[in-house]
């Protein structure tokens, strides 16, 4: 039997047939949608291009503002800045497309105003991509309205893949849903989620928000500019920092001395605060307790090794570099001559990709059951991106329910490419803690 497009959707959404799997559904049964959406797209691309030039005559100095703040974004494309421009953006307090029709719409055909009035119900949101269809389509949540779209959607369908989030205009017609204005680029879910949390903030509203209130300029424009900053992050390397919050640079300090003197060099560096000898003959500085870690006793902080006629003190910061070159020199006074400072950048250092191979069968059987113990662990282990409280803790609050929500999409990517031997079910994690899958 097959649903009407306003019978509830056969999948169990609860949602209507037409505003869940209808546009997938025909997409795969026939060539029908794409003969549809064809047309839709070939028209928005004309009203696209006649809507900003309508604008630049009309509203020049202000077209230029937009076009401005637009091309502030390096991610930014024709893609969506184009349909921002004539479709989100105020100018002069109204959208352009407002303007155009009140001044234009008596030359257009009623397919033209009734296309341009389904772009006008449309809004920018952050969609959650749900289910992809290969060469037809997508299923698409927005994380802040709550609303799905099955849309037809056949180039971003081939490289889309579940749980990446993308910044993007759903724009509803009678027969179909269609991406209208999207940004180049896709991001995880907690990279998204930092977007998300902003324009909550922004927004004062933590449960379900109304696309009346996307709609509003402000948020639109919130929404593009942290989407920019999340890329820009995202694409940058991580800060190394050590314990101390100190940039990471694996930094060498030398002495030399005559071997004659090493018993003694020996019993000076014996004498430093806090030393221990270590496994390898040499030994290890400590500092005692961790900024980051409260548990720990102590830290070490450097490594010193000292051979027959010189001595290498390896520290990974500047700063514990000079207390160490400090404490040295105190300890050996005139038995020891400086030598040279050398530094290692970890974060700029070129390896040689090594060889990947394939884990055998029984391998992947052992980091399965390496998942399996770690994941049963975790949902007891307080987590710093759930503000230190422990899954089970966490999702018996909204907020709470959203971050695990967004933390167990980004596990479930990762597993997704892991070989299917070795591939934990997220799902095990989502029915422990109670969230709908």
């Amino acid at each position: 039997m097959t649903a009407g497009r306003n019978d509830p959707c056969p999948c169990g959404s609860g949602r209507k047939y037409k505003r869940c799997h209808y546009a997938a559904d025909k997409a795969a049964s026939s060539g029908a949608v794409s003969d549809v959406v064809s047309p839709f797209h070939e028209m928005d691309n004309q009203f696209v291009g006649e809507l900003a030039g309508w604008a630049m005559n009309r509203f020049p100095a202000e077209t230029v503002n937009v076009l401005h703040r637009l091309e502030a974004d390096p991610e930014m494309t024709p893609q969506l800045g184009a349909p921002f421009l004539v479709y989100v953006s105020f100018v002069d307090g109204r959208p352009v497309v407002d303007w155009y029709l009140e001044e234009r719409g008596w030359a257009l055909t009623r397919g033209e105003r009734e296309w341009l009035a389904w772009q006008q119900r449309s809004w920018l949101s952050i969609w959650e991509v749900m289910e992809v269809h290969p060469g037809r389509g997508l299923v698409l949540r927005d994380v802040l309205t709550g609303e799905t779209r099955s849309v037809h959607e056949v180039s971003g369908s081939k490289s889309a893949e579940p749980h990446f989030m993308i910044l993007a205009r759903v724009v509803d017609t009678d027969s179909v849903s269609l991406i209208c204005g999207m940004h180049g680029r896709p991001l995880r879910p907690m990279q998204a989620s930092l977007v998300v949390d902003r324009v909550r903030r922004l927004l004062r509203r933590k449960g379900t928000v109304s696309p009346d209130r996307l709609r509003e300029p402000r948020i639109a424009w919130a929404m593009v500019e942290e989407w920019s900053d999340a890329v820009y992050a995202s694409q940058s390397p991580p800060r190394l920092v050590n314990t101390d919050d100190e940039d990471v640079l694996l930094t060498e300090d030398r002495w030399t001395f005559p071997p004659s003197k090493r018993e003694e060099v020996l019993q000076r560096i014996a004498t430093i605060e806090n030393i221990d000898p270590d496994a390898d003959g040499g030994f290890v500085i400590l500092q005692e307790g961790n900024q980051m870690h409260a548990d720990w006793d102590n830290t070490v902080i450097a490594h010193v090794q000292v051979n027959e006629s010189g001595l290498l003190a390896s520290t990974n910061s500047v700063s514990r570099a000079d207390v160490i070159r400090a404490r040295i020199e105190g300890a050996c006074g005139s038995l020891v001559s400086a030598g040279p400072r050398s530094h290692t950048d970890p974060a700029s250092a070129r390896h040689e990709p090594s060889e990947r191979r394939d884990p055998t069968p029984d391998e992947q059987i052992l980091v399965l059951e390496l998942k399996k113990q770690h994941y049963a662990q975790w949902l007891n282990d307080p987590i710093p991106a759930l503000d230190g409280r422990t899954p089970h803790e966490a999702v018996r609050t909204k907020s709470g329910r959203e971050r695990l929500t967004m933390i167990l999409a980004e596990i479930e990517i990762t597993e997704s490419h892991a070989p299917d031997g070795a591939r934990f079910d997220v799902g095990l994690l989502r029915r422990a803690l109670g969230l709908s899958e």
